[in-house]
């Protein structure tokens, strides 16, 4: 017997919603294989028991994992925009 509890995101039944998820995604590996891998186990980390509107969930998370990123970068070189842009 394992000490630690299971990890219900583990579960079969989340792998198996993860799956479908993944499969539902799919066409998408070749421009974006992270951010599917890590959209799916965010999808089912945060509950999640069906697919629908995947696609728009799934735009919306690179969408915004976008902007961070770019949030990201700008701060890394402190790039002040008021500087290039006129307001």
């Amino acid at each position: 017997m394992s000490e630690f509890p299971k990890d219900w995101r583990y579960a079969d039944d989340r792998m198996q919603m993860r799956a479908a998820v993944f499969r539902a995604l799919s066409h998408h590996l070749e421009e974006h294989c992270r951010s599917v891998y890590e959209f799916c186990h965010d999808w089912v980390s945060q509950g999640n028991n069906h697919t629908n509107n995947i696609e728009q969930h799934f735009q919306n998370y690179l969408k915004e994992t976008k902007r961070e990123t770019v949030y990201t970068l700008e701060k890394c070189f402190d790039l002040d925009y008021s500087k290039y842009y006129a307001p």
